[in-house]
């Protein structure tokens, strides 16, 4: 019985898992082992988004239960759209704020947990707006395009569902530019959402790719040419890379940008701002240095890239910038001035 065979045998026995895949089985065979030991309970939890991330593609492909479904949440579970009205009352009107996480992340990317100290921007939104604030899941391992392509479809059924109040649409980091997708999808499948949407706030989002990733695919190209190691499994790791992780190196938001990567990889669709809608980019540097800020910016994120100048089109221009200094690509999600310039442009344009 060779390796991956047992590996999978383990899987079965102890997670209730079963995937059949070698670059799956390479990279998570290679993390510590209380990742695998309290899989089965802690991916409930923090470990699923995680595992969503590094392979998420993978468990989707495989079918496998803990694929994440695209869903709004609450209390910790998925709620289908027409369950909502049990828990948010849309018939006043009120606004509507819909906050999308990042890789890896979930919905308590934006709400305080027991062991924090700070309220973060989902808790500060709930207590200064009179609104309803809803959160989304989705699969971050999955391409940004099939996100974006999900989420224009969710909120073409919300706003069928519902008569609420204007569409605020706030995203961190991939979450930004799985809206910018959806708006993309909406226009081609000439949806009707967007027509609902005042605001939309793309906090720590990588709009012109992520240097971040870049490097570490080129770190990787090169290991492919001198990794030395048994069956070259350094080169295999670092290439355990989920659709998602892959399209946030150019920030690939149509299913042309990945399907023609491979040739021309920083070749882009072009994707149009929506009509009518505000934009707020949002950004966050370590430090002064300009050149440090213009490729690092958050540590993750280039405040060049976050706050990108290509988003503004002749078709539409209405796009407004802001640096928070001192906040890296976590800290801008507990930023009590990010939570309070959110608050205070929604209440602008309610």
């Amino acid at each position: 019985m060779n390796e991956l065979n047992r590996f999978n045998n383990w899987l079965s026995a102890n997670l209730k898992i079963s995937i059949p895949n070698e670059k799956f089985f390479t990279g998570i065979s290679l993390f510590p082992g209380d990742f695998l030991k309290n899989a089965r309970t802690k991916t409930e939890g923090k470990l699923l988004p995680v595992l969503n991330g590094i392979a998420g593609d993978v468990l989707e492909e495989n079918k496998d239960a803990r694929a994440i479904k695209m869903s709004f949440r609450y209390d910790n579970e998925d709620i289908e759209i027409e369950e909502l009205s049990k828990f948010y009352d849309f018939e006043d009107k009120k606004p509507v704020c819909i906050l999308i996480h990042g890789l890896f992340g979930d919905e308590y990317m934006w709400k305080k947990l027991p062991d924090e100290k700070k309220n973060k921007i989902g808790d500060i939104l709930e207590k200064q707006l009179d609104a309803n604030i809803l959160y989304l899941r989705y699969n971050t391992g999955l391409h940004i395009s099939e996100n974006g392509r999900s989420l224009s479809n969710l909120l073409e059924r919300f706003v069928k569902q519902y008569r609420s109040g204007n569409i605020h649409l706030i995203g961190h980091s991939m979450g930004g530019l799985l809206i910018r997708s959806a708006g993309y999808y909406a226009d081609i499948q000439q949806q009707e959402w967007n027509r609902k949407v005042k605001n939309i706030f793309l906090i720590g989002v990588p709009n012109e790719g992520s240097y971040v990733a870049q490097i570490a695919e080129f770190v990787n190209k090169v290991f492919r040419k001198v990794d030395i190691s048994k069956d070259e499994l350094v080169s295999k790791f670092l290439d355990i890379r989920s659709n998602g992780i892959k399209d946030l190196a150019y920030a690939y938001l149509t299913d042309e940008d990945w399907l023609n990567a491979k040739e021309k990889p920083e070749q882009k669709t072009k994707v149009r701002p929506l009509k009518g809608v505000k934009y707020f980019l949002i950004a966050g540097t370590l430090g002064k240095n300009k050149m440090l800020s213009t490729y690092f910016g958050d540590g993750l994120v280039g405040s060049q890239s976050a706050i990108s100048e290509n988003i503004e089109t002749n078709f539409f221009t209405n796009v407004s910038h802001k640096v928070f200094e001192n906040e890296d690509h976590i800290s801008l999600l507990s930023s009590l001035n990010v939570a309070e310039y959110i608050v205070e442009n929604i209440k602008n344009k309610q």
